[in-house]
């Protein structure tokens, strides 16, 4: 139990570290970050180059698949959170006067969606684009963002960022599989 509870501490001290980087003329920027919805315009670019790489058919494939990846990631993350039921940093009176408070959120902090989901579509469209696209790996630089948005705007400690990563990449890695097997070798 020691090692769990130096693990959290350290967790803690890391997140105060990393958010007392931030500084206000920031603040609005990771704000538009963090919201899905302007992340929209990404997925359509997306399909485009799926439809370029692929045709029309596995294109909406693909699409379904990772949008099915995406919503078995929210209900794994959704199973996790009310599981472990740990406080966010905005919430959690032992770091909270110790941030700024920029945003609200009243859900448990592990494990983090943003990070799962964004993780999981990057690693699943990685993996099927990666063969024709010589810059398929720019797509990581989406979760990445997205993840950190939520470190600065202290909604999640860095383990739930790396926990949601993990996740992520072991949802897309059951779906590349079953993609792969079905789908994008025929």
């Amino acid at each position: 139990m020691d090692l769990l509870n130096s693990l959290i501490n350290y967790d803690k001290e890391l997140l105060l570290f990393l958010h007392s980087k931030g500084a206000t003329p920031w603040d609005e920027f990771w704000i538009f970050i963090t919201n899905p919805l302007y992340w929209i315009p990404l997925f359509f670019i997306l399909f485009y180059v799926g439809f370029k790489a692929f045709g029309f058919k596995k294109a909406i494939i693909i699409a379904i698949f990772t949008a099915l990846s995406a919503a078995f990631s929210l209900l794994i993350v959704h199973f996790i959170k009310n599981y472990v039921e740990r406080l966010r940093p905005i919430n959690d009176l032992s770091v909270n006067e110790s941030i700024r408070v920029l945003i609200e959120a009243h859900d448990f902090s592990f494990v983090s969606g943003h990070s799962t989901v964004s993780f999981t579509v990057a690693f699943l469209t990685f993996w099927i684009l990666k063969k024709h696209y010589k810059f398929a790996s720019l797509i990581f630089l989406f979760p990445i963002l997205f993840a950190y948005s939520r470190l600065y705007l202290a909604a999640h400690y860095p383990l739930d960022i790396l926990f949601g990563m993990l996740l992520g990449f072991s949802i897309a890695f059951c779906f590349y599989k079953i993609l792969n097997k079905f789908f994008l070798k025929n």
